[in-house]
């Protein structure tokens, strides 16, 4: 049994709901699985009989193989490799928050990136110093609170500028930092060694942004292992989240490394098979 994953078989089961716009009694109608049955996998209540993942797979548009694989927690990805080409990663995990932040340092110069400083600026800071790296910037994927929390504290520590979309901007408590530089999506841009590309995953967010970097990609909460966040924006954008992912993301070489924002790392290729909300889409 694997229990690494973000999202359990109940919250896929209510993100493609709420993406659908599709109440419980819908669901229930759609997928001819009780409404009670729902709720209660939803509240990780019941564990679902392969047949009814199969039902629910079915009208939320999941691919069945997939979902049935993490409702039986049989699946989780490879492990990554958080140092190559040229590159070390550094996650910060904040348990409370389900969160994992990132600091990404370069090998030749020692110089860092933040990256999405949700909580514990003390950590991320011990993290710089413990590696002998001088951070440089700091780069947001998205404004929620969760990514955001410790930016304030760490800004006034580093006083290093901060890299976000305009649209996440204007969500910041104090948008008005002097620190603050802003990227459009499509936007090729430097910062010390590392060359950047800021590609547009709106969906959970309104100027929800993935951040490529060298043979990575920072990506928010645009997509998880094995899941998505939630279409916050929505129903009416759900339809253009998966696609911004598949399109913008699952595009990529297979061997790109995907850092979410929540759960593990994984990669291009494991979420092209195994993630219920692209497998059908993509296979």
């Amino acid at each position: 049994m694997i229990d690494v994953l973000e999202d359990e078989f109940g919250d896929i089961i209510s993100k493609g709901r709420f993406g659908l716009g599709l109440s419980v009694p819908d669901l229930a109608q759609l997928a001819e699985v009780p409404a009670h049955h729902i709720n209660e996998f939803e509240a990780y209540r019941r564990e679902p009989r392969e047949d009814e993942s199969a039902q629910l797979a079915q009208a939320l548009q999941l691919a069945p193989a997939s979902l049935w694989a993490i409702a039986t927690k049989s699946w989780a990805p490879a492990p990554i490799d958080l140092n190559q080409a040229g590159t070390q990663i550094k996650q910060v995990f904040h348990p409370p928050m389900r969160l994992t932040q990132y600091v990404a340092g370069d090998k030749n110069t020692s110089q860092a990136l933040v990256i999405d400083p949700g909580a514990a600026a003390d950590l991320l800071l011990t993290t710089i110093i413990e590696s002998h790296w001088t951070a440089i910037a700091i780069l947001i994927t998205h404004a929620d609170s969760d990514h955001i929390g410790a930016l304030e504290q760490l800004n006034r520590t580093l006083n290093v500028p901060v890299f976000i979309h305009p649209t996440e901007k204007n969500r910041l408590p104090t948008p008005s930092n002097p620190n603050l530089r802003t990227f459009n999506h499509g936007d090729l841009f430097t910062i010390g060694p590392f060359e950047i590309e800021a590609r547009g995953t709106p969906g959970h967010s309104p100027g929800h942004t993935s951040l490529v970097i060298r043979d990575f990609v920072l990506a928010g909460d645009a997509i998880f292992s094995g899941s998505i966040g939630r279409t916050s924006t929505g129903p009416d954008h759900y339809a253009n989240h998966l696609a911004n992912v598949e399109a913008q993301l699952l595009s990529l070489p297979e061997s790109t490394r995907l850092f979410p924002g929540h759960g593990p790392p994984t990669t291009v290729g494991e979420e092209q098979i195994h993630n219920p909300f692209f497998a059908s889409r993509i296979a």
